[in-house]
């Protein structure tokens, strides 16, 4: 009988630690706390589609220069912050070439890129258009 009370304690303290992490998720929260210096979690990217309304409008290609990105999960962080504070079709992110490639429907505001990649702990040394 003791083990079963135990067994269901375990069950409802990780389903509480799962809908804690899900909902920070969803408010673009990492749970990272090391600065991300040896972290081995692998980030995620989405693959958008193209823009096309009518096949009149054209995908806005936005590249940023993002210094202090050390690994995967910094990727992520930068990654769900764009797609938190932005409508974008795609985000990508690389660490060891500390390059974020967005593509957007719409031409993204720089000052606001600059404000939500700041938030997150990094710097935008640069922003390219294509």
């Amino acid at each position: 009988m003791g083990n079963i009370i135990v067994g269901l304690l375990l069950l409802a303290i990780v389903s509480l630690i799962i809908l804690s992490l899900v909902r920070n998720k969803k408010k673009g929260k990492h749970s990272c706390s090391s600065g991300c210096a040896a972290c081995a979690m692998a980030g995620s990217c989405h693959k958008g589609k193209e823009s096309s309304q009518s096949g009149k409008t054209k995908a806005c290609s936005t590249v940023l220069e993002i210094s202090g990105m050390m690994c995967p999960m910094c990727e992520s962080h930068i990654n769900d912050a764009i797609r938190n504070n932005f409508k974008v079709t795609s985000v990508k992110s690389s660490h060891k070439k500390g390059l974020t490639t967005i593509v957007s429907d719409e031409t993204l505001d720089e000052e606001k890129l600059r404000k939500v990649i700041k938030e997150t702990g990094y710097e935008v040394l640069g922003v390219g258009r294509a």
